[in-house]
This record gives C-alpha cells, sequence and structure tokens, in this order.
C-alpha cells in the first residue's frame, strides 16, 4: 500500500480576482482540468493572515481558535506582537493530529506555528523591530528560530541560500518568495514527512503596494505557476507514493483610497488621550482589523460610552457598518469586542496617531490594496486548487478556509475534534487504502 503525503502551500492573497489570469496558466489550468478546485472560497472574519492560517491549520473560526488579530492586543505598546506561537491557539491544529497519529510534519514559514510539534520547522517569525539588517539581527533571528522551531532543519534551510536570511527578515521580495520556493522543493525531496506546509506573500505585499489589479501581481502568479508545475513534477516522481497536493489562498484584497485613524475620533470624544504622539489612556480604543476594526470599553458607563461611540462612527464617510454583539457575535470574531466596525470600499481603519486626520479621523492611504473584511464581499473570495492520485476532478462551488483540515484529515483517515469547518468529501476518489 502506497505511503499517503500531504503537501499544502498557501499563496498569500490569491484571489478570485486572479482568476482570469490564472486560468492561462499552463499548470493551475491542468489542475482545473484533472483536479478539484473552488474558485469562490470564503475566508474567515477577520480576513487576515494570522487568523486565516489558523482557521486553515485547525478547521475553526477566530473566535474559537483565539487567533482574532494580526497582532496581540496591546493598546500601549509601542511595538505591536504577531501572533506567532502555536500555544495561543485554543483549538489543536493540523501538526497535533499528526503527532497524535505518528505522521511527521515540515513546515516552513506556517503563521501561528512557532513552538508546534514537528519534525521539521521553520515558521514565520522574526525578531521584533527595529528592522535594520546587521550581525546582531543575524544572530537574534537565528536564536528565535531555532527556539521555537527546529534548530537544525531551521538553521539549514536558512543558510542554504546566502540571500536568504536577509530576505527572510526584512521581507524582502521576491527574493524571499523565489528563495522559499527553492529551499521547500530541496526539503520535500530530502526530507522523510507526512504533511508538508509552506506560505510565501509576496502577492500580498504586491497587491498593498500596487493595488489588486497591478500588473506586477502576474509576475508572482506566473512564479506561483511555475513552483506549481514543479511539484505535480514531484508527485509523478513519487511513484511508490500517494501524494496529494493542495494550493489555497488565505484571503482576498479590495483596493483602498483612504484610512481611517479611528482612536483620533475617540480622541475627539474624549475616551483616549496622547501625549508626544503615544496612547496614555482610554475609556475606548480601536483595535484595526484592516478592513474592519474592534472597539473595546473599559471602566463604568459602558453602555453610555457604547452609545456614544456608537453614534459618532455611524455617520463616518468610511465605516458601512457598526455592529455590536449581537451583530457579531456568530461572525467569527473577537466575542470581547464591545463593538466591530466594517469599512467601506475603498477605506480601511489604522490605530495609530495621525496628526494630519480630519475630524472622522481620515487620510488619504499609503496602501493601494488592504484585506480584513467580512469574507462574503462581492469578488472578495480566495481560491483552491487540489491534485493527486486520489483527487476527483470536481469543481466545489463554495467552501471556506476552515473547510480545508477537515478535508484533508478525512483523506489521512485521522480523526479529528468537532471543528467548524465540513469534510469536503466530493474532492476524494472512492478511497482505495493507503497508510493513512
Amino acid at each position: 500500500m502506497k505511503k499517503k503525503k500531504l503537501i499544502l502551500v498557501s499563496f498569500d492573497a490569491l484571489s478570485c480576482t486572479d482568476l482570469e489570469y490564472v486560468k492561462t496558466l499552463p499548470h493551475f489550468s491542468r489542475i482545473m482540468k484533472e483536479g478539484a478546485y473552488c474558485t469562490h472560497v470564503h475566508s474567515v472574519y477577520p480576513s487576515l493572515t494570522f487568523p486565516s492560517h489558523a482557521s486553515i491549520a485547525t478547521g475553526c473560526r477566530p473566535s474559537s481558535h483565539g487567533i482574532v488579530n494580526n497582532y496581540v492586543l496591546e493598546p500601549f505598546a509601542r511595538i505591536h506582537k504577531w501572533n506567532f506561537y502555536a500555544s495561543s491557539l485554543t483549538r489543536r491544529a493540523i501538526w497535533d493530529y499528526a503527532a497524535e497519529n505518528g505522521k511527521r510534519v515540515m513546515n516552513m514559514s506556517w503563521p501561528v506555528s512557532a513552538g508546534g510539534k514537528m519534525a521539521y520547522s521553520m515558521p514565520e517569525m522574526s525578531p521584533v523591530k527595529p528592522k535594520v539588517w546587521n550581525l546582531d539581527s543575524f544572530v537574534r533571528q537565528m536564536k528565535v528560530l531555532c527556539k521555537y522551531g527546529t534548530p537544525r532543519f531551521a538553521m539549514r534551510t536558512l543558510l542554504s541560500d546566502r540571500e536568504l536570511p536577509k530576505a527572510w527578515f526584512l521581507g524582502k521580495q521576491p527574493n524571499l518568495d523565489m528563495s522559499m520556493m527553492d529551499r521547500f522543493l530541496d526539503a520535500v525531496n530530502r526530507y522523510d514527512f507526512d504533511i508538508a506546509m509552506l506560505h510565501i506573500y509576496g502577492l500580498d505585499d504586491t497587491k498593498h503596494t500596487y493595488g489588486i489589479y497591478s500588473g506586477k501581481c502576474r509576475y508572482y502568479l506566473k512564479e506561483y505557476d511555475r513552483f506549481v508545475g514543479q511539484l505535480m513534477d514531484y508527485a509523478r516522481q513519487c511513484s511508490d507514493q500517494n501524494v496529494t497536493l493542495l494550493f489555497t489562498g488565505d484571503h482576498s484584497q479590495k483596493q483602498v483610497s483612504y484610512a481611517i485613524h479611528g482612536n483620533m475620533v475617540l480622541e475627539r470624544l474624549g475616551y483616549c488621550t496622547y501625549e508626544s504622539k503615544r496612547l496614555t489612556g482610554y475609556r475606548a480604543y480601536l483595535d484595526s482589523g484592516d478592513g474592519m476594526a474592534y472597539i473595546y470599553i473599559k471602566g463604568g458607563d459602558k453602555e453610555q460610552v457604547t452609545a456614544r461611540v456608537k453614534e459618532a462612527f455611524a455617520v463616518n464617510r468610511g465605516v458601512s457598518r457598526v455592529m455590536e454583539k449581537q451583530d457579531f457575535e456568530n461572525l467569527g470574531c473577537d466575542k470581547e469586542a464591545d463593538l466591530v466596525l466594517e469599512a467601506r470600499d475603498g477605506y480601511y481603519f489604522e490605530s495609530g496617531y495621525e496628526e494630519a486626520a480630519d475630524e472622522e479621523g481620515i487620510v488619504n492611504s499609503h496602501y493601494q490594496g488592504v484585506h480584513g473584511y467580512l469574507p462574503d464581499g462581492e469578488n472578495y473570495q480566495t481560491m483552491m486548487f487540489a491534485w493527486g492520485e486520489d483527487v476527483a476532478p470536481f469543481q466545489v462551488e463554495t467552501m471556506g478556509i476552515i473547510d480545508i483540515l477537515p478535508s484533508v484529515c478525512h483523506w489521512l483517515n485521522m480523526k479529528i475534534d468537532p471543528v467548524d469547518g465540513t469534510a469536503r468529501t466530493q474532492m476524494w476518489k472512492k478511497r482505495t487504502g493507503g497508510d493513512s
């Protein structure tokens, strides 16, 4: 019986808006003929990278797995900490189920995986700012990856390309994506694994900087297609193994022109205080999730404060919805928030101080593309492509990223806890056995 192997690759910000070009690329288009795919995959709320990847790994929404934003909520921090750590998850992830079933996981740059129990791991994390590349930065980076990954694997991977340590630390694209794809191809050939995971984000960076329809996005899509083809070649060469390839995005993006600095609104209401542009106190605080925002209220008279804050943002030209707990408690975002705001198309939220903001807290955006919005918006879905010996030629009309974990665990015959997602069994041919 053939050994089953899963290769799970996340192309950050791969969107249904990329579909027309993707259909012209040889390897993606081949999967659309021979494999399973879905061009309307819903993200989670907020549709941000770290909550989304935690959802792919756990099959659960953010309110269930505990990662409700990219950053840890720290209103007074100078530098906000990313949600790097697997220990922050309140639900089990794919690497936990794999360990329970005696399977070996290989991880390169998967968010919210630092410290997770895996055979080979170089998690997505780097030392905190300042982002200045020097010997001290290099040493700190190596210490972090060795502490929260598997030291030998992380060091070998990072040092096998002389450009990778700097690109990793600075997030320098396209160098980082190109190097990571090469290192991943080397690793799947070199190491014995059951599940291999990779996250790359050059496309996401490009959409943030140049917009979702920029011709520069096509460079990454073309390179990703080349990489898909190389992994298909790898799978064909493993004739004694049963390899499934699954490629997915995590969220889409929207074009933006304006940023809403919501805490400037709260300052004018008397609910935030600043000294030298630093937050020194608050009764109400806005924590940005880019296309959405949480508002946390503390102290007495919460009902009165909540009502005033709600009234102020309800008439803000950049805000489409102001939601109270009964409105957002089933959306999968942080249930500890007092209010949740959704931005209008063309707008997004910022948490920081902004002197130039108008009376509604609005300034011109320094981004062209942003995500975080409700995942059911028009043309705001991501996509999924699966290919392999056991994958049925099938188009899934619609699904969520929370369906990925139960779907692949169904194929791997790994029992999992009750999750928010549903196994998409139509993706698979009739089971033919294997060591799963």
